[in-house]
């Protein structure tokens, strides 16, 4: 429904995650955080977001990804400023990190090995964005999907929302030029 723009993406996501994320606490209580996991964390968003600006930079010369990252970027003019930083830092990226990280991967991981439960954790990951049949999205999903699975797999689940945070946070205050 959010690919075919029958609901608006930042409220629906937001409300999505909310509730995937309550529901994967539910099922599998997160353990606690220490700080060094949210300082790998934050410092691991921030180095991607210098490389998700790299990338952008040369894959904007390809006219699929220019109008992919065109309309994601975009998507941040559909409701207020505020809103979107409250829907996506507040609800969205805890619920989504809490769901994939810490629930999908850690009982992943449990079922299988911690190689091959990040290794089907990643791939459900990018094929749950590859739906939004956006390239720029896609990429995001497997570059920062490999990136929180790596940090879910050897730190707490605080190390990829911390990640998770700081690039979104970095992406929306500064969007790579389209």
């Amino acid at each position: 429904l959010i690919a075919t723009r029958r609901l608006p993406f930042w409220p629906a996501t937001s409300v999505t995650f909310a509730l995937l994320g309550i529901a994967a606490v539910l099922v599998r209580p997160p353990g606690s955080t220490d700080l060094q996991s949210l300082v790998v964390g934050a410092g691991s968003g921030v180095v991607l977001y210098g490389a998700t600006r790299v990338v952008v930079a040369l894959l904007v010369r390809i006219p699929p990804f220019a109008s992919s990252a065109t309309e994601v970027y975009g998507r941040s003019g559909e409701i207020p400023g505020v809103e979107v930083w409250v829907l996506t830092l507040a609800i969205a990226i805890p619920g989504e990190e809490l769901l994939w990280r810490g629930s999908v991967l850690s009982e992943l991981q449990d079922a299988t090995s911690v190689v091959v439960g990040a290794g089907i954790a990643w791939l459900g990951y990018v094929a749950v964005n590859a739906v939004s049949r956006n390239l720029a999205i896609l990429a995001a999903a497997a570059v920062g999907g490999a990136l929180w699975t790596l940090l879910g797999s050897v730190h707490d689940v605080g190390a990829p929302i911390a990640s998770h945070l700081a690039w979104t946070s970095l992406m929306l205050a500064w969007p790579p030029t389209v």
